[in-house]
């Protein structure tokens, strides 16, 4: 006889941001966003939640005295909207819930009575899903397209506070820039790598570091002249910053090596970016081919390594990554 086993949900790999005290965000702004939505939807609830390893959690409530929930978390077992958002990283708007029978267990409805329900997605820098920002409501609901538009754009306010969150901690100086690639040069990586580390650690997120090494580029200098080295140099670099997110870190480590910092759910990722950066290249009109080795190392969520310690794990992979591409030749 066969037994049914329960299938445990996924956590959510982020930390509580109420957690980490984090003073870059502007919570005041937040609280005055939300209060502004329920009074233009005129709707008793309006959150921003985030997906966390707790679930969902309500990060901002409206301040209205109809508002069920106050900050506070909601467990991966129970089916609310808010799940169904950031699972899909889609809009979810539910007019009448009475009408749908994939709500019949989900408390918000049958409990608290809310039956209409417009969420949007909020996202990290990145693009994955930070959580949600959505309007719940007693009474069904057709709210015209203007007001679904509006939401949006204060749903854009929002993703553009998570991106300065990590702004603050990536602050671009001519001191920490490679003149001639107009990229982080050495000093830059390592001074922003702690911060960039720390806020990853903060957030429980996992981090790659890419290595780069350029083949041939010493005969390409030597056969083509150095103004032709340089744009070889300047092409590699914009390719890759072409190829990165405002929250990945870019830089020239010396000569012909590079190093890209990125945040990364899985190294499933690295392939996807050579395969980008493969793709960009081969299109690239210079009169030097450009081809190049890599390696990566991968910083999880809780490990305290060094950059040295990374760069050899890279390296020893970048040194596999020759031998491979040698025994083709």
């Amino acid at each position: 006889m066969s037994q049914h086993v329960k299938t445990i949900p996924t956590p959510y790999p982020y930390t509580s941001i109420l957690e980490l005290e984090i003073e870059e965000i502007d919570w005041y702004r937040w609280q005055r966003l939300v209060n502004t939505v329920a009074d233009m939807f005129n709707a008793p609830a309006t959150f921003i939640n985030q997906a966390n390893l707790k679930g969902i959690e309500v990060i901002i409530a409206s301040e209205k005295p109809e508002t069920h929930y106050q900050p506070g978390s909601i467990d991966l077992d129970t089916n609310i909207y808010c799940h169904h958002v950031v699972e899909n990283s889609s809009e979810l708007y539910v007019k009448d819930a009475k009408l749908d029978p994939q709500w019949c267990n989900n408390p918000e409805y049958t409990e608290d009575n809310y039956v209409s329900y417009l969420g949007l997605p909020i996202s990290w820098p990145d693009g994955s899903i930070f959580g949600t920002l959505c309007v719940l409501d007693t009474k069904v609901t057709d709210y015209p397209e203007t007001y679904i538009n509006a939401l949006g754009v204060i749903k854009e306010v929002i993703d553009s506070d998570l991106r300065h969150l990590y702004k603050e901690n990536q602050l671009l100086t001519l001191s920490y820039t490679d003149p001639l690639t107009q990229i982080y040069n050495r000093r830059g990586f390592e001074d922003l790598l702690l911060s960039t580390q720390d806020l990853a650690q903060r957030l429980n997120r996992q981090l790659i570091l890419l290595y780069f090494d350029l083949d041939h580029f010493k005969e390409a200098n030597d056969i083509f002249g150095h103004e032709i080295g340089d744009d070889i140099l300047k092409v590699f670099a914009k390719t890759l910053k072409v190829n990165s997110r405002s929250c990945d870190l870019v830089a020239r480590w010396g000569g012909d090596e590079f190093l890209v910092l990125i945040h990364a759910e899985n190294e499933h990722c690295v392939e996807l970016f050579n395969h980008r950066m493969a793709e960009h290249l081969s299109a690239c009109s210079i009169k030097a081919e450009i081809k190049y080795s890599f390696g990566y190392a991968v910083l999880k969520p809780g490990e305290n390594t060094d950059l040295e310690s990374l760069l050899k794990t890279a390296d020893e992979y970048m040194y596999q990554h020759k031998l491979a591409k040698k025994s083709q030749t």
